[in-house]
């Protein structure tokens, strides 16, 4: 176990402390990396999963949803734990939930079962970043705490691109049930990394207060009845679309069916999306401070992605052309997470950690809410279609993505209602 200090205020400048406090937050943002990996691998067996399995798109979409119920059940919960036991023993017991997920979905035969494991990959993986943000504030200086969020937001990326195609390629030379054991592998490797890496953290501040619980449901109340906090919290949801509805699992299967190219091919093709999302989420943030908005800057994340995801889905391109636009997408709303920081500054700072995680729970209630909408959208026009009934097409695709440049729409539209929450005092 590495030694440090993290409960006195801030290390010092001392060059092996420093290199301590990286070692402790890689560790839990490679989590962070893999729990991305978890989130989108459906998409890469979506062909699969429907043929062995024998159910459609619908069914599929709500299998894969399970894993947004677990995780945004845990969001505002997963905090508390960290707030309360420190980010060492809860990030190992969240490996352990993926780590039996992955390998429940691996084995299971039945529907109910399968659920049983993407909820608990999505139950582990609601503690991924909420323990980097942790970690980073415990060893980090608070001037270089908004850097670290974006490196954890492009790992998360990198993790996503992983899942695409170099699992597509695993499960071409095995298969599906195979990938899911080797994840629950990866799972217990990070859990002993973490385990042996991060320091038991007890803080005085973990005697807590007789009337703390009354004190953070207050804090909870003040937060749900702010009517912002539900203006951000929708454009945040609306906002994740193309990532719940396309990018996590419809995107691979339709670039198959558009150019008439293998999954793994396909994923590959899909993966330059998260490439963008991770060169843009910096990127953006430091754009926003720059322009000393977030209502602007948010704004205009809308609607470049609005423009550049109908271009994707609706003009017939050379398949040589979707890698850059797939990447142009993925930066243009990756500038939702900016809202983040835009939902906390509209509470106290003692509410902060309260709001992030309402805002990252509506953000979640989109995979919830699209990947059984989009599946249920493709099997009524796959029904509908008298010329071809028995599979999905690009038509099929076209027609049920349609909600995604509505919803991108629709956050465009949330804008105008925000009210500015950048700091005036910020230079």
């Amino acid at each position: 176990m590495i030694k440090n200090n993290p409960s006195s205020t801030h290390p010092s400048p001392n060059s092996a402390k420093q290199l301590i406090g990286w070692i402790v937050w890689g560790c839990a943002a490679s989590f962070y990396g893999f729990q991305f990996l978890l989130r989108v691998s459906p998409s890469v067996i979506a062909q699969e999963l429907m043929t062995t399995l024998a159910i459609d798109a619908c069914t599929l979409g709500t299998l894969t949803s399970f894993y947004y119920y677990g995780y945004v059940t845990m969001q505002i919960p997963s905090g508390i734990i960290l707030d309360r036991l420190g980010p060492r023993r809860p990030l190992v017991i969240a490996c352990l939930f993926c780590m039996l997920g992955c390998a429940i979905f691996g084995f299971a035969e039945s529907l109910p079962l399968l659920s049983v494991g993407r909820t608990f990959m999505g139950i582990g993986s609601a503690f991924a970043f909420l323990s980097c943000v942790k970690l980073a504030s415990l060893y980090f200086n608070p001037r270089i705490l908004s850097i670290l969020v974006g490196l954890t937001l492009s790992l998360g990326t990198v993790g996503a691109t992983l899942g695409d195609a170099p699992l597509g390629y695993l499960i071409s030379l095995y298969d599906w049930r195979v990938a899911n054991y080797v994840l629950a592998g990866v799972s217990i490797i990070i859990a002993i990394a973490a385990w042996f890496l991060i320091e038991e953290i007890t803080s005085p501040q973990d005697k807590k207060h007789p009337s703390e619980k009354k004190y953070f449901f207050e804090g909870l109340k003040t937060v749900l009845k702010n009517p912002q906090a539900w203006i951000y919290g929708g454009y945040g949801l609306a906002m994740y679309v193309p990532l719940s509805g396309f990018a996590d699992l419809w995107g691979t299967p339709f670039l198959s069916e558009a150019y008439h190219i293998c999954a793994t091919k396909a994923a590959g093709i899909k993966s330059f999306f998260y490439i963008g999302l991770g060169i843009g989420a910096p990127l953006w943030s430091y754009y926003m401070t720059r322009l000393q908005s977030y209502k602007k800057g948010l704004l205009q994340s809308a609607i470049a992605g609005a423009i550049v995801m109908t271009v994707a889905l609706y003009v017939p391109l050379p398949i040589f052309l979707m890698s850059p636009l797939l990447l142009m997408s993925g930066f243009s709303v990756a500038g939702q997470f900016a809202a983040f920081a835009a939902a906390a500054a509209l509470n106290h700072s003692s509410q902060t950690a309260t709001s992030s995680g309402v805002h990252n729970m509506l953000c979640m209630l989109s995979g919830i809410i699209m990947q059984p909408l989009i599946g249920h959208l493709l099997d009524v026009c796959k029904a509908n279609d008298i010329l071809c009934p028995l599979t999905y097409t690009y038509d099929h695709y076209l027609k049920s993505l349609a909600v995604i440049p509505v919803s991108l729409t629709l956050a465009i539209i949330l804008c105008f209602f925000m009210k500015e929450s950048f700091p005036r005092d910020t230079r």
